[in-house]
């Protein structure tokens, strides 16, 4: 194996453990936080959390990135999730698991910019992958994590408890730590800008890209639906008699769903065109939310999972490239940065908004989060629409 394809290969091995601890969570974290007094509130707010202070984590990361280096972010931010998942372990009250998601959330939004930025200029070398190709790995990787963390933390919960699974997966983070720190090299950003980015220019390069503006708009609703999802569903499936191993089994349909799309993604994209397959993912999750509620038997969730699982398959890979195309090299990393900032908007607004309006005007959750992502494509502004076109991405 040639020293790119075997570091290609460690970048996804560390992608695929910092997603498995995000999704790892998904069918233990709220009945986790019920379990130590939250209410329907705040269960949203300590999902959220993680997501809001990922924020000031991919601006830091972004603007280190462009300046320095994609890996001591990486390095840093693993060894503060480890921490973090094993304070997750001695959380005594709702209140003090919503600091640590605070910490937790940080430390990955140091993480993840730099592992895409890793990705995407890496492809742009010469003798390299092409760059739907390597979307399509790391959205891969992220489908995998999602398809075996909630079953492994689902049964791993039922039979040791919440404390001791959230143990586990930090000796995993630990091991991701030393992949990074000793087996990978920082051989892709060893050439920053020759000149300093003023500020200025940082924010007219990124607000005059129409494909950045377009995934910020689309990311933010699909990581909006996707907080509902890990909020909520577990107290749908609970309701409807399931137990934590089978809303682990949803949340794995869901995942396989999704890595078997974003597999089939390069050819998919070159048939129907970039924002065509976008723009489906997003009906397919509007779509899924919608039948989730009206669902009444655990079962047939599986269907509404799945069905998730492909939207999100279809519409993630197309806004990674859309970031990748839509950035030039010297502020990318601020680019993919801010991206990752609507990515935890998304999942820090509207899970605790969408708990909110469920407690105080019995709305469905999975109904709010619906409406958020329809509203965006509705409000989508007519000169995005021309770039498309013109770009031959696609058409709305």
């Amino acid at each position: 194996m040639s020293p790119r394809r075997r570091d290609l290969f460690i970048i996804l091995i560390v992608v695929y453990f910092l997603f498995f601890d995000t999704h790892f969570q998904m069918p233990i974290l709220a009945p986790f936080a019920r379990s130590l007094g939250a209410t329907p509130f705040l269960v949203g707010l300590i999902v959220g959390m993680y997501s809001f202070f990922n924020i000031l984590g991919n601006v830091i990361s972004g603007h280190f990135i462009d300046s320095r280096s994609w890996k001591k972010p990486v390095t840093v931010g693993i060894l503060m999730i480890m921490i973090s998942l094993f304070s997750y372990a001695l959380a005594p009250s709702a209140v003090v698991l919503l600091v640590i998601r605070a910490f937790h959330g940080f430390a990955g939004g140091l993480v993840v910019p730099a592992t895409l930025v890793y990705l995407t200029k890496s492809s742009l070398r010469p003798g390299t992958d092409g760059l739907s190709k390597r979307m399509s790995f790391y959205g891969a990787s992220i489908g995998l994590a999602s398809f075996t963390g909630p079953p492994f933390a689902g049964i791993l919960a039922s039979i040791y408890g919440y404390e001791r699974t959230y143990m586990v997966v930090a000796f995993l983070m630990g091991f991701a730590a030393i992949l990074v720190i000793f087996f990978l090299k920082d051989n892709v950003n060893k050439n920053p800008a020759t000149r300093k980015i003023t500020p200025r220019e940082y924010y007219d390069n990124i607000t005059n890209s129409s494909l950045l503006r377009l995934a910020f708009r689309f990311v933010f609703a699909l990581m909006g639906a996707t907080g509902t999802l890990a909020a909520f569903l577990p107290f749908k499936a609970e309701s409807l008699g399931a137990s934590s191993a089978v809303t682990g089994g949803l949340f794995a349909t869901f995942a396989a769903t999704a890595i078997v799309a974003q597999l089939f993604w390069p050819r998919l994209v070159v048939r129907f065109k970039l924002f065509n397959n976008a723009l489906a993912g997003l009906c397919l999750i509007i779509l899924a939310l919608t039948l989730i509620h009206y669902i009444e038997t655990y079962v047939a969730l599986f269907f509404a999972l799945a069905l998730y699982g492909l939207g999100f398959g279809l519409l993630f890979p197309a806004l990674l490239e859309l970031v990748a195309r839509g950035s030039e090299a010297a502020w990318k990393g601020l680019a993919t940065g801010i991206f990752f900032v609507f990515f935890s908007l998304g999942a820090a607004i509207v899970p605790p908004f969408a708990g909110l309006l469920q407690q105080s005007q019995a709305v469905s959750p999975f109904f709010t989060a619906a409406a958020v992502s329809s509203l965006l494509i509705l409000t989508m502004p007519k000169n995005q629409k021309r770039d498309l076109k013109r770009n031959n991405l696609g058409t709305l």
